[in-house]
C-alpha cells in the first residue's frame, strides 16, 4: 500500500512540474512572439495577456525580469544545435567537400534564426545581457568553425591562426548571410554559392600562406 502511495505522489510531483514548464514555455514563446510582432521591450502585463496567463504567474515563474530575458535568449539560441561535421569526414574528406556539406547545414540553420536574430538585434545597443550572450555565441561557432577546418588552421601558428579563425567564421555568420540575402534580395542558392566562393579563397590563401611560413 505504501509502494502505491509512493507512485501516486511521485506522479502528482511530476505532473506539477509537467504543468510548470508548459506554463514557463507559454511565457517565453509569448515573450517572443510579442518581440517579432515590433514589440521589443513588452511590460509583464503584456506578456501575461498573449501567454493567457495571470500577471501573479508571470511573477512565480520569473521574479526578475532579467531571468525571462535569459530564458528567451536560451530558447532563440540553442547551443545544442551547432553543426559540427562527422569526425570522420574533418579526417579523410576532400575540402571541397566540407565547405559545401557546412554551407547546407549553415545556410538551413540561419534562415532559421532569422526571425529570432532581428528581434535580438533591436535590442542588443541597450542590452548588456545580450551583448555578453551574443560574444557567447560567436565564440560557441567560432569553435564550430575551428572544428570544421582543423586541418587547414593547424598548418598555421599564434595569432594568424587566430585572425585566420575570425576570419572564416565572419563569412558563415548571420550577419554575412543577411547581408547577401537582402538588399538586394538573393536566393538562398545565390547566396549559398557566394560564401562558397569567398571560403574556397580563403582557405586556399590559408594553404598559401602556410607554404610561404614554410619556406622561410
Amino acid at each position: 500500500m505504501s509502494s502505491r502511495i509512493a507512485l501516486a505522489t511521485a506522479a502528482k510531483i511530476d505532473g506539477r512540474r509537467q504543468r510548470a514548464e508548459f506554463t514557463r514555455q507559454k511565457i517565453v514563446d509569448a515573450t517572443i512572439a510579442l518581440s517579432r510582432e515590433g514589440n521589443h521591450r513588452p511590460s509583464l502585463q503584456e506578456i501575461s495577456d498573449r501567454a493567457g496567463i495571470s500577471l501573479r504567474t508571470v511573477f512565480d515563474h520569473f521574479p526578475e525580469k532579467h531571468l525571462l530575458t535569459e530564458a528567451v535568449l536560451a530558447k532563440l539560441t540553442p547551443f545544442d544545435r551547432a553543426d559540427p561535421p562527422p569526425p570522420e569526414l574533418v579526417k579523410r574528406s576532400k575540402l571541397k567537400e566540407r565547405i559545401a556539406l557546412l554551407l547546407d547545414m549553415r545556410t538551413t540553420r540561419l534562415e532559421e534564426i532569422t526571425p529570432d536574430r532581428q528581434v535580438s538585434n533591436a535590442l542588443i545597443a541597450t542590452s548588456s545581457r545580450l551583448q555578453k550572450h551574443r560574444l557567447k555565441v560567436r565564440k560557441f561557432y567560432r569553435d564550430v568553425v575551428e572544428t570544421w577546418f582543423a586541418v587547414e588552421l593547424d598548418q598555421l601558428e599564434g595569432e594568424l591562426r587566430q585572425r585566420w579563425l575570425i576570419a572564416l567564421a565572419t563569412l558563415v555568420d548571420w550577419e554575412m548571410w543577411w547581408s547577401l540575402r537582402s538588399y538586394p534580395d538573393r536566393s538562398i542558392a545565390e547566396c549559398k554559392a557566394m560564401l562558397n566562393l569567398l571560403l574556397t579563397a580563403a582557405l586556399n590563401e590559408i594553404d598559401a600562406a602556410a607554404r610561404g611560413n614554410q619556406a622561410r
